[in-house]
């Protein structure tokens, strides 16, 4: 059976008007889990587990928050606010608990659902994800340090920055014109062919509304959380790429040290984008519940042995 194709955008109206978009994945009739983008991103990011979705019987969600892709921008909104977008989405689709899954910057928006809305998360997976602000200030690239800080005071301050990386996904041809080239050139990289097509579609469609809204989410990523890591009680995996430059592993570390129920998984030879590409049957595998071990035989290290 070929995985269903749905791409294009479908749309929930919330409680309080706006409209939130969203894409399904994989085996409609499977275990739910909700897969949360990077920044910019968009729902597409998460196709490239259409095929290994269906074939594990998970049924992938992938809403868009404000502003990205086809969702209505806000000006205001917070981690509580996602996670009430994430339960009114799920309400409207009948699903009652779900597993979620965060990759990069959408992964404080998984902790943020387990932590505020832990009656309907089972499990919640990180995959590269951004750590909270203190150790993002630390951990993270040039680029994102500078468009973290100006953020944090007002979105209008980070929104020149924002329409810099918005031009330049605009006028790019590949995406490796986004992101570079693999250091060691290796052609079986992500970013390269199909899957590379589709993420540089994913980079458009989150910034197709403009350069205000990945400010907002800068702001919101770089600003004191809503939450603690403590307050996150469902059995949660860090899952992150050990030569990691864009998110280094210290920040992995950190999260999985401080949520009290986490395990990390290192890939050691990988950096950024490779996670969640090819490790997808592990990491949205393990989040719906139905695959325990992880797809290249790594057992995930205990919480706080990186400490060791």
């Amino acid at each position: 059976m070929r995985p269903p194709r749905r791409d294009f955008a479908s749309e929930v109206t919330l409680p309080d008007g706006r409209t939130l978009a969203y894409a399904e994945y994989g085996d409609l009739e499977g275990a739910p889990v909700l897969s949360f983008h990077g920044t910019p991103g968009s729902r597409v990011s998460a196709s490239v587990a259409r095929e290994t979705m269906t074939r594990a019987g998970v049924r992938l969600i992938a809403p868009e928050r404000p502003g990205f892709g086809h969702s209505e921008y806000t000006p205001d909104w917070s981690f509580a606010d996602w996670a009430d977008d994430v339960a009114a989405l799920t309400d409207a689709l009948g699903v009652a608990e779900y597993g979620v899954v965060g990759v990069a910057a959408g992964g404080p928006y998984a902790l943020g659902c387990a932590a505020h809305t832990p009656e309907r998360v089972t499990r919640c997976a990180v995959v590269s994800g951004v750590p909270p602000p203190k150790v993002a200030r630390e951990e993270t690239t040039r680029f994102d340090r500078a468009l973290f800080s100006l953020a944090r005071w007002s979105p209008h301050l980070g929104r020149p920055l924002a329409w810099l990386l918005r031009r330049r996904i605009r006028d790019a041809d590949r995406f490796t014109d986004v992101v570079g080239d693999p250091t060691d050139g290796d052609l079986s990289d992500p970013r390269f062919g199909e899957t590379g097509r589709i993420l540089l579609s994913d980079l458009r469609e989150g910034v197709k509304q403009g350069s205000l809204h990945v400010a907002t989410d800068y702001g919101v990523l770089a600003s004191p959380w809503d939450f603690e890591l403590l307050d996150v009680g469902a059995p949660t995996r860090v899952y992150h790429g050990g030569t990691d430059e864009t998110v280094p592993l210290a920040a992995a570390e950190h999260v999985a040290h401080h949520v009290t129920d986490a395990e990390l998984v290192v890939y050691e030879d990988e950096g950024h984008r490779r996670p969640p590409v090819e490790h997808a049957a592990d990491v949205y595998g393990w989040a719906a519940g139905v695959a325990e071990e992880s797809d290249d035989g790594e057992r995930p290290a205990k919480k706080g042995a990186a400490d060791d």
